[in-house]
C-alpha cells in the first residue's frame, strides 16, 4: 500500500496542505521529529 503525507502543522518549507510524495522524504519526516506534524492518507491509486 501506498501513501503520502499531507502536511498539518508547517515546517521546514512546508505549508499545511502542503501534499508530499516522494518516498525518501515521506520516510526522513515520519523517522523524525515531524512525524507529528503530518497525517498519511492512501495515494490515488494504490
Amino acid at each position: 500500500m501506498r501513501f503520502q503525507l499531507v502536511v498539518l502543522k508547517p515546517f521546514a518549507g512546508y505549508r499545511r496542505g502542503d501534499l508530499i510524495t516522494d518516498g525518501t522524504i515521506i520516510e526522513r519526516i515520519l523517522a523524525g521529529p515531524q512525524a507529528s506534524f503530518v497525517v498519511r492518507i492512501m495515494a490515488k491509486g494504490g
